[in-house]
């Protein structure tokens, strides 16, 4: 490791060129370290999100199929959502797990803290491990409609390196479960 200071940039304006309800897109005027300006484009969420791992067992976890517009295809993925306001993420990762795949959890484990691309967007993000499951009636919001999956863990994680899942919510959280097997059968 190095002792050198990494020096902040200074940000000198701030233009909003794009507001909805779920993102807001800055153009910000900045000036580095070394004195020079440039223009630096973030994309904001006003809204945190989570992601949730739910293990049926040790060995099965529950994935949701859905239609993605920006992709335009149907992925595979983890349940995962925006935070409403005055939620905190644990009620956000109970409500995203009852509405996506119709189940709760008796234990809620923060596995993770996220941003999931920081050089642009301005967010923040939680994946949890849900264990305890029980059934519950499904609610998703009326733009969704999913398909809920049992899939072996071993299958979730091949599905990751030949690029079936491809979200960072769903990558992060099943390899951190494959992480946390891993230890638990070596112990």
């Amino acid at each position: 490791m190095t002792d050198q200071k990494i020096r902040a940039w200074k940000r000198l304006s701030r233009k909003t060129v794009y507001q909805n309800p779920w993102i807001t897109v800055f153009e910000d005027q900045v000036q580095l370290p070394d004195g020079q300006t440039t223009t630096y484009g973030v994309v904001a969420s006003p809204h945190a999100f989570v992601g949730i791992v739910p293990l049926l067992d040790t060995e099965t976890v529950l994935l949701v199929r859905q239609y993605r517009y920006i992709q335009d295809e149907v992925t595979w993925e983890l349940p995962s959502g925006a935070m409403h306001a005055g939620e905190t993420p644990q009620q956000a990762a109970q409500r995203e797990l009852q509405e996506e795949v119709g189940y709760r959890a008796r234990h809620l484990e923060q596995l993770s803290l996220m941003r999931s691309n920081k050089s642009v967007m301005d967010d923040q993000g939680f994946i949890f491990l849900a264990t305890g499951l029980t059934p519950s009636k499904a609610i998703p919001d009326t733009t969704e409609e999913f398909q809920v999956v049992p899939v072996h863990v071993n299958r979730a994680l091949e599905m990751v390196t030949r690029f079936e899942i491809t979200d960072c919510v769903s990558i992060i959280g099943l390899l951190l479960i494959q992480k946390r097997l891993v230890s638990e059968s070596v112990s």
